[in-house]
């Protein structure tokens, strides 16, 4: 299928037609398409809930590291929103931030700040898919962190309160250093995803010019909206590269990062 992609890529091709070869042309038509470099930057631009997903994950795996009643309870609270069906959390977040009746503008009338236009101004709709999938997304990566908090030998933070060390420096020096190869992994697969967004991009705002959305939101319209597989297929193929190059760089500079 992906070498069929490819394939795709150097053709005019619309499924009603065997396909025309027109050799590097979608390539030319999307670089020189400026929605194009739009949906592609806000698609980086997603990964900044990556940071977030990380701190807050960590944070909540660090506060529930410890087995009982209480924190298995919370730790299955936590872990409802990724469990949540995504159009069912669409659908509800649409709700909490509709411009018009919504909770968070509610809230924010409470304090005295105006409205905001959650869903329709950019780049605060940008900012809105961000708490979507920071809220769907943070339970999963808790419990991988949890996980990985399990194979950190108590005996090291034992010995370092010995050593008169508080809690800060224990998970600066001695519980981050260990989880690194965790956070490494976090960080590749949550920024690859945010690359990759579309769902919640659909689900949320529908409505919202192309240019406020993502590169794969531009890759959909194309294809099943308006039938241009080739030039889908050429964007598919941008995005693969894209984010195998992500993937690989971050690898390499956590990996720099951890030596040094």
């Amino acid at each position: 299928p992906f070498l069929q992609i490819v394939l795709y890529s150097f053709l005019d091709y619309n499924l009603l037609n065997e396909g025309q070869f027109i050799g590097f042309k979608n390539y030319s038509k999307l670089f020189s398409d400026q929605v194009f470099w739009m949906t592609l930057l806000n698609s980086f631009l997603y990964i900044l809930a990556t940071p977030v997903l990380i701190i807050i994950s960590l944070t909540l795996a660090l506060s529930l590291r410890d087995a009982g009643r209480k924190n298995s309870f919370l730790r299955s609270i936590y872990f409802f929103p990724v469990i949540t069906p995504i159009v069912i959390a669409g659908i509800i977040w649409r709700w909490i931030l509709s411009e018009d009746y919504g909770l968070m503008n509610y809230i924010l009338s409470l304090v005295g700040i105006d409205k905001l236009r959650w869903l329709s101004v950019y780049p605060v709709n940008l900012l809105s898919v961000i708490l979507l999938t920071v809220w769907r997304g943070f339970g999963y990566f808790m419990m991988i962190f949890l996980a990985g908090l399990m194979i950190i030998p108590r005996e090291l933070e034992e010995s370092s309160m010995l050593d008169g060390a508080g809690k800060f420096k224990q998970v600066i020096h001695i519980i981050i250093p260990q989880l690194k190869p965790v956070i490494t992994f976090v960080f590749v697969i949550s920024s690859s995803a945010a690359i990759k967004i579309f769902t919640e991009i659909y689900i949320l705002i529908p409505g919202t010019p192309m240019n406020n959305k993502s590169l794969v939101s531009f890759l959909f319209r194309e294809a099943f909206e308006r039938f241009e597989f080739g030039l889908s297929s050429a964007a598919g193929v941008i995005l693969f590269i894209i984010s195998l190059a992500f993937a690989y760089m971050n690898i390499r500079l956590m990996e720099k990062k951890w030596e040094n």
